[in-house]
């Protein structure tokens, strides 16, 4: 299992936020939980979802 990681900046948020996971799935879980506490989003899209396991890169 490679590790990943992921910055709120790369699906376009000005946001300083930035984890590393074990993988995708674990990024959009975070992802989902960032989004609505620092962006006020009650879900994380689905387009918007898509994009965040896409750009999670490995470590």
């Amino acid at each position: 299992m490679t590790e990943v990681t992921f910055a709120c900046q790369w699906v376009g948020f000005e946001c300083e936020w930035a984890l590393r996971a074990p993988d995708a799935q674990e990024v959009v879980r975070r992802m989902r939980d960032h989004v609505r506490c620092a962006h006020g989003l009650t879900d994380l899209p689905a387009d918007l979802e898509a994009r965040t396991a896409a750009a999670a890169r490995p470590v």
